[in-house]
């Protein structure tokens, strides 16, 4: 393989705390990121609770043989503050940056609330008293990005939970500036120095471009939630009991995670396809779309071009 070739796992919103079976789905991905032997691994959020009994759970991700990077997700929050999710998962930062091969990467942390222009961390699930003030970029974390972008010159992907290509899709209100911010680096480089934007949150699979950037929908490992509108057992009673909003939700059958391969001039994505454990949304009367994006149980195969410095 080349030199200039960089292959890394991702996956997204495991939802520990909300999905039945959601560790053999995770050792699933780790023993095949191993098997792969890509150069690191990255989860985008919502991955687990940090009490002591989830211990098991990042003992399970540990287990990969090389670098393991998380992003903060809104859920990581609900039962804790910041800084407890953080030395939970051993992240000194909540966003930062770093180099792997011939890229660069930037995290992003969007679990802000702005409320009459004070930003405050998510904490014990207070983001869920004021919808509109969340999702959110600080003026201290776009400043340093800014700076980030222009310190190498290095072609760069950014990671998230939440989308960062529009506020309508549950994404982060401050998305023009940010992306003000990805067009001007890409401009002043003269080069495509942002190639693209992976995120979580949403659980759908999609890929829009903006400004030459591809901004991709990273569906969640475990399942789509469909609300309370749309109830229903699929394992057992015993089961969706025991596990929080699983009445709510249209569950995979399989963990669903992707290879990313970087190489001069091309993004491909090694996706999967499962299927939903019991009716699928459109069985249960669901409209099947969300966000403008229609659902599926999949992370597509996708070979995404771009400019190569």
């Amino acid at each position: 393989m080349s030199k200039h070739t960089v292959r890394f796992g991702v996956v997204a919103d495991v939802h520990l705390d909300f999905m039945y079976q959601a560790e053999p789905r995770l050792k699933q991905f780790i023993d095949h990121m191993n098997r792969e032997q890509v150069d690191f691994v990255i989860q985008l959020g919502d991955f687990c609770y940090p009490h002591p009994e989830n211990r098991f759970f990042m003992d399970t991700w540990e287990r990969f043989n090389g670098p393991r990077f998380h992003v903060l997700g809104n859920h990581d929050m609900d039962v804790c503050d910041k800084s407890t999710a953080m030395a939970y998962c051993g992240m000194e930062r909540n966003y930062y940056s770093f180099d792997s091969g011939s890229y660069h990467f930037v995290v992003l942390d969007a679990n802000y609330l702005c409320i009459d222009g004070k930003y405050t961390d998510y904490a014990f699930g207070n983001y869920h008293q004021f919808p509109e003030a969340n999702n959110n970029l600080t003026p201290e974390q776009l400043h340093w990005l800014r700076a980030d972008l222009a310190a190498n010159d290095k072609q760069t992907i950014i990671f998230s939970h939440q989308s960062l290509e529009s506020r309508y899709l549950s994404g982060i209100h401050n998305h023009e500036e940010f992306r003000t911010i990805l067009k001007e680096a890409n401009e002043q480089a003269n080069f495509q120095k942002v190639i693209a934007c992976l995120n979580g949150h949403l659980h759908l699979d999609g890929v829009r471009v903006i400004d030459d950037i591809y901004y991709i929908q990273m569906n969640s490992m475990s399942y789509f939630y469909m609300g309370k509108n749309y109830e229903s057992v699929r394992y057992s009673e015993e089961i969706t009991a025991s596990h929080r909003l699983l009445s709510r939700c249209a569950p995979y059958e399989e963990g669903l995670y992707a290879i990313v391969s970087l190489e001069p001039g091309l993004l491909a994505i090694e996706g999967k396809e499962t299927i939903y454990v019991g009716p699928s949304p459109l069985e249960c009367g669901h409209p099947n779309s969300a966000s403008g994006h229609v659902l599926a149980p999949l992370i597509s195969t996708r070979r995404l071009p771009f400019w190569a410095k």
